[in-house]
């Protein structure tokens, strides 16, 4: 596969990661504005987008990137994919380290009190994501340092 074909996927594998990050949040705050146990319903759609669409354009993006760095055909510089790949680790495993068992604990929550917390917790968590997955679209695209 060519190098432009590789970054055009990872740069869409970055988008679509963003993209569903920053859509589920921007759902899971009007579902908590909306009514009092919409924070329940908003962090359910950020778990799930999370999981159904996030997670796969991660791992697709990163597959893209190793592939584009191993064809030897892009630009030059290693501190700027350090970088790239640090957001990513945090963004991708981080993100999922926390926010899957805070979703477990929220479904065996034992009162309402306990979900709210839990249900802002990963809202908070989605937040910290779209922060990292922003940084790392910027550090990929400006190359700093090469």
């Amino acid at each position: 596969m060519s190098y432009d074909a590789l970054r055009f996927i990872h740069s869409l594998a970055a988008y679509v990661w963003l993209g569903s990050l920053f859509g589920s949040l921007i759902f899971a705050t009007i579902a908590t504005r909306r009514s009092p146990g919409g924070v329940l319903t908003g962090a359910q759609a950020i778990v799930r987008f999370s999981t159904r669409v996030g997670l796969p354009a991660a791992i697709l993006l990163l597959l893209a990137g190793i592939w584009m760095v191993a064809t030897g055909d892009g630009p030059s510089g290693g501190s700027w994919i350090m970088a790239g790949f640090v957001l990513w680790l945090l963004a991708a495993v981080g993100g999922s380290a926390l926010m899957h068992p805070t979703a477990r604990k929220l479904r065996a929550a034992a009162s309402d009190a306990e979900a709210v917390a839990l249900a802002k917790r990963i809202i908070m968590i989605g937040g910290g994501e779209i922060i990292l997955v922003a940084i790392a679209i910027w550090i990929m695209g400006a190359k700093p340092g090469s």
